[in-house]
């Protein structure tokens, strides 16, 4: 069910998040939008229940109801990060496309930081804002593709030797900077150019969206940018409870990735790397043993949770 309380008038910036079992954070970060953001935009949010339970989905939608930019579509099925946002852009309005994760909250005025950027810098197909944690301290917003070579060296090592080509993560920006790729929790695009490179790789279930999307992008000959000045807070993973299902999906989309944009060698040496990384770790619990065991056996796409999911049945 799609619930559209905006018109069909083009709008600056649509706005796409996911909500699986987490209304509290999305009323939240829907709340610091609100706040934080220069009337002059038009903009709107678009929120995908990824068929959260019954409780929940009924607290977010009875707040949706009471904000007029706000449409909330359930699904019934949880289609994961990229399905999920793509479903959302089949709704879209907007010139721009600002991929939210649900546990972000604006500090400052994201939206017209971003957009103005983007406004005058027709290249740039992604951009990002610096992010912080629960406690506003500094966190990453960005990092270089997952080459053999940082697998290897390190980004920490690869950026002394060649600081533009792999600017420091620990380096507080105070001015745009390309980077290879920014944090899935907060992806300001260029809706032209989202669709010209086809969008989410929708085999991707969690994790390494982020990085798909943003090699595409450069493919296409686009770049990617930090924007420092605009500024969020990520209350990181709090969306998404890490388990040993969760660590399994990290590596199916992982070497999902490497078979499609790395060589032969580079995708079996990176595998070989991962399996030896989490059977050193094996002393700290079996799950590293298991993970490693998963690795072993290919760690395929055919054993991603997108594949366990189930349908809803019901009124919806």
């Amino acid at each position: 069910m799609y619930l559209n309380k905006t018109t069909n008038k083009m709008k600056d910036i649509s706005i796409i998040m996911i909500n699986y079992n987490s209304a509290s954070y999305s009323m939240n970060c829907v709340n610091s939008i609100l706040n934080k953001t220069n009337s002059d935009l038009e903009y709107e949010i678009i929120i995908i229940d990824n068929n959260s339970n019954e409780q929940d989905y009924d607290r977010l939608n009875h707040f949706c109801k009471g904000v007029a930019c706000v449409s909330l579509i359930r699904s019934r099925i949880n289609l994961g990060f990229s399905a999920g946002h793509m479903l959302g852009v089949q709704k879209a309005q907007g010139s721009y496309i600002y991929f939210l994760n649900n546990d972000t909250e604006f500090l400052n005025d994201n939206l017209r930081i971003l957009y103005s950027f983007m406004e005058s810098n027709k290249s740039v197909a992604l951009c990002t804002g610096q992010m912080y944690d629960s406690n506003k301290n500094f966190k990453p917003s960005f990092n270089s593709f997952p080459t053999l070579r940082r697998a290897l060296f390190g980004a920490s090592l690869l950026s002394i030797f060649n600081p533009r080509k792999y600017p420091s993560r620990k380096r507080a920006f105070t001015c745009p900077v390309q980077v290879d790729f920014a944090t899935g929790a907060a992806m300001f695009v260029n809706f032209e150019k989202f669709a010209e490179v086809g969008g989410f790789d929708t085999n991707y279930f969690l994790y390494c969206e982020e990085e798909d999307i943003a090699m595409k992008f450069k493919q296409a000959g686009y770049s990617i940018f930090l924007i420092p000045e605009a500024k969020f807070i990520h209350h990181v993973s709090k969306s998404t409870i890490r388990d040993l299902r969760i660590e399994k999906e990290f590596y199916v989309s992982l070497f999902y990735y490497h078979k499609k944009y790395s060589g032969f060698l580079e995708y079996k040496i990176i595998k070989l790397l991962h399996f030896l990384k989490n059977v050193k770790r094996a002393y700290k619990g079996a799950n590293y043993l298991k993970i490693s065991l998963f690795i072993l056996k290919g760690a395929k796409m055919g054993n991603s949770l997108r594949h366990g999911q189930k349908i809803a049945l019901g009124d919806r």
